[in-house]
């Protein structure tokens, strides 16, 4: 093959393994994540790409809930707002119809978005539905040939409706859980990862709060105090594991999980984070620092005293003059 030559997809002759497996490895209570990128890898595997996206919105259907990629491990940290109407992705959101192109570029819906290539290809986009309607997209692109055929659509149509009751489960789930503002988990999800006993699983947690908080509401507005949580948040999901896990406390305070960390990486991790947040820049020059309280999980040792420990840790960091990390030992 000339090197100058497209690559040539080979999608598999039988799709039935494929899609057997992919029912298999989901089970009812599987978190939407989990059930997004394994949907995302078996359809890769059945038309032969490298790279298929999924993202499922919010209860609002203008927010990205969650989005994933085929063959990486972690969940991708999508836009905090998501356009009905705009570019392929969004047409499909708003129309609720599958759309198939065979050179996505020159349709007039296309729309060149950061870091994709201005040549884009083949392009399939097939909505994630429920009885009210559209809740998220799959979408694939490719420039290898040929394009994306009828029966290429057929097989990610089955896909989708084979995982569409897990879909509409995992979603309904994550919502519950979830803090409408900044898209982090809400302290009720704390017993959904934390189990009440210890379980023997390695786990560290740190605390976290923004210091004089109250005054960037005061002097700037709660649409600046509300700016700043959700980058916080963004910034976090930005550098944690996809195991990782960022809960909203209340107010100002978040909590981190850091499963199968021993405490000298958490310290590591959660000082980054720290730094990572007080080099942030608002509107007007605003700027934050933050307290942090980190402590290891102990044998036997309950959820609520294991939380009541980084919880501690940060009131000593806030004591000691604020903008600090305090370790636990234990």
């Amino acid at each position: 093959m000339p090197q100058h030559a497209l690559p040539i997809r080979q999608p598999p002759a039988d799709p039935v393994p494929t899609l057997l497996r992919l029912v298999a490895s989901i089970h009812g209570d599987a978190e939407l994540d989990v059930t997004l990128h394994r949907l995302c890898d078996a359809v890769a595997e059945l038309l032969g790409l490298t790279r298929v996206s999924a993202r499922v919105l919010d209860e609002t259907r203008t927010r990205l809930l969650v989005a994933a990629r085929s063959g990486m491990a972690r969940e991708l940290q999508p836009s905090t707002e998501f356009v009905v109407g705009e570019g392929l992705v969004g047409w499909v959101v708003a129309q609720g119809e599958t759309i198939r192109l065979t050179q996505a570029e020159t349709d007039p819906r296309f729309l060149t978005m950061p870091h994709q290539p201005a040549v884009a290809g083949s392009f399939l986009g097939v909505p994630l539905l429920d009885d009210e309607g559209c809740i998220g997209v799959l979408s694939m692109l490719t420039a290898a040939q040929p394009a994306f055929t009828a029966q290429d659509e057929q097989r990610v149509l089955l896909a989708v409706r084979m995982l569409e009751r897990s879909l509409q489960l995992g979603r309904l789930r994550r919502l519950a859980t979830l803090d409408p503002l900044t898209a982090a988990y809400n302290r009720r999800a704390l017993e959904q990862f934390v189990p009440s006993q210890d379980d023997g699983q390695r786990l560290s947690a740190a605390m976290l709060d923004l210091d004089h908080f109250k005054g960037i509401n005061d002097r700037h507005g709660h649409a600046v105090g509300d700016e700043v949580l959700r980058r916080l948040v963004e910034t976090l999901h930005g550098m944690l594991r996809h195991e990782d896990r960022v809960l909203r406390m209340g107010g100002e305070e978040f909590l981190i999980l850091l499963p199968g960390a021993p405490l000298a990486a958490a310290a590591k991790v959660t000082e980054r984070a720290r730094q990572r947040i007080g080099a942030l820049v608002f509107g007007a020059d605003v700027r934050v620092t933050v307290s942090a309280g980190l402590a290891e999980r102990g044998p036997g040792e309950s959820r609520e005293a294991f939380v009541a420990r980084a919880d501690l840790a940060c009131y000593r960091a806030k004591a000691s003059g604020r903008d600090a990390l305090v370790v636990d030992p234990g």
